[in-house]
């Protein structure tokens, strides 16, 4: 019989830390609300899996890979049983580094990333003792309003541009369509908490600022827990690579709001995630849990060398971008940070791909920022299954476009440190862990 279990702990860092997601450093000056790691462990009896979700921007691989593997030894699974989920907050942490590369925002306290650590086994561990015999129900539903937006613009010059700024008269329209469907899992446990596992798909980059928050997902959780105490809520997010929270032709959404008006729609975008989740939370439909599964596999795409031969030119670009002394376009930026980088390197970019199985619902996870494209490839490789796909899962890559984007450019291509072939390659990979997948269920 499946069982399920649920931990949470804090992990807020201490005041000074950097804050990831920018060009540019900042350093924590305050706390809005406390950062977590939560957990839900699934047994069948025979295999044990965990997914973590983790008020992180992100853990780079391979220190997701010694992550896994201290949990692995701490809680005596395997080591492609866990699932670990960077949230991609921007007003959070980043954990790792590339070898050879060094990020200037990444956390390099050494007690904290000591503690941090011990806490990722303990969350594990916790949740495998709170396991219950457990019941699972899924349902899915579209916000009553739209929270996710394309953030990638076709312009009036046939040019791509992210975030060209609200009502700009120079947009013709957005590259793609957003996926506002909230996916809920409800977990039911004999004789304890039900757990809601959430499911929504944008950037968490509300609030900014240099002030700790877990942004929305943190209000989704909260608000979750407020109106049902007797659920415990976890929130996975989605392809997130090209979206954020603007609606670019929305007059109310123009303008520099205030750190009070930030926090306040973040949290209105909680609620109504939350919302919409507890609306069909009596409506779920049963499925089945009893086999538990997972596998990691690694994807190896060529890298990036377009623009190699301005390398001696953007390396002091990028020194004057850092100094303060010039400004550029988001897209530009980012290709100087990119090319500036190409010689530290390797040939072949190695991007995890992780699937976690539960019976009839399946976690799909891309060790980067995927479009929202890649969700839809999920869901179409079993579409027998509920496909939950999930971003910086074991690692975080940096953004993953389709090849349709690369050909388009803008922002996001330009700042990929992948080939246009990545797109094809990291699907094809997860639809086929999900044919492996659906070949062990079947076997007797």
């Amino acid at each position: 019989m499946l069982q399920a279990g649920f931990a949470r702990v804090d992990i807020t860092p201490p005041l000074g830390s950097p804050l990831a997601g920018y060009f540019t450093i900042r350093y924590a000056e305050g706390i809005l609300d406390p950062l977590e790691l939560n957990a839900v462990a699934f047994s069948d009896g025979e295999r044990t899996a965990v997914i973590i979700s983790c008020d992180l921007i992100y853990v780079i691989d391979p220190t997701a890979t010694e992550i896994r593997e201290q949990i692995a030894k701490a809680a005596g699974i395997p080591a492609e049983c866990i699932f670990l989920h960077g949230l991609h907050q921007h007003t959070s942490i980043r954990v790792g580094n590339k070898p050879g590369i060094i990020h200037a925002d990444t956390m390099r306290n050494p007690s904290y990333l000591s503690i941090l650590y011990r806490k990722f086994c303990d969350v594990t561990r916790m949740a495998m003792d709170d396991m219950r015999p457990s019941t699972l129900g899924v349902a899915a539903k579209e916000t009553p309003v739209p929270l996710s937006f394309i953030r990638r613009y076709r312009m009036k010059d046939g040019s791509t541009r992210t975030n060209p700024g609200v009502l700009n008269p120079d947009v013709v329209g957005p590259i793609g369509e957003a996926d506002n469907t909230v996916r809920l899992i409800r977990v039911h446990r004999e004789g304890a908490k039900d757990i809601a596992i959430v499911n929504f798909c944008t950037h968490p980059d509300v609030i900014g600022g240099n002030r700790i928050s877990a942004d929305w997902p943190g209000f989704v959780r909260r608000l979750t827990e407020e109106e049902m105490p007797d659920v415990w809520c976890i929130l996975v997010n989605g392809p997130q690579g090209d979206t954020n929270h603007v609606a670019v032709g929305n007059p109310a959404h123009a303008g520099k709001k205030t750190p009070e008006e930030r926090y306040a729609y973040s949290r209105y975008m909680g609620k109504v995630i939350s919302d919409t989740a507890l609306s069909v939370w009596d409506q779920t439909v049963p499925v089945s849990g009893e086999k538990v599964y997972g596998e990691v596999q690694y994807c190896f795409i060529p890298t990036n060398t377009a623009g190699i031969e301005r390398f001696d030119e953007c390396v002091e670009l990028k020194r004057k971008l850092d100094a303060g002394e010039i400004k550029l376009e988001m897209g530009d930026k980012a290709e100087v940070n990119r090319i500036a980088q190409i010689r530290k390197e390797s040939l072949f970019q190695r991007i995890p791909v992780s699937v976690l199985c539960v019976g009839e619902i399946g976690f799909v996870g891309y060790g980067g920022e995927p479009f929202t494209q890649y969700g839809v490839a999920s869901r179409e490789a079993a579409p027998e299954m509920f496909i939950v796909a999930c971003c910086l899962v074991n690692g975080g890559q940096g953004y993953l476009p389709t090849r349709e984007a690369f050909e388009e450019g803008g922002y996001e291509a330009k700042n990929s440190r992948f080939t246009p072939g990545l797109a094809d390659t990291v699907q094809g990979e997860a639809a086929e862990m999900l044919a492996r997948y659906r070949a062990f269920r079947n076997e007797k």
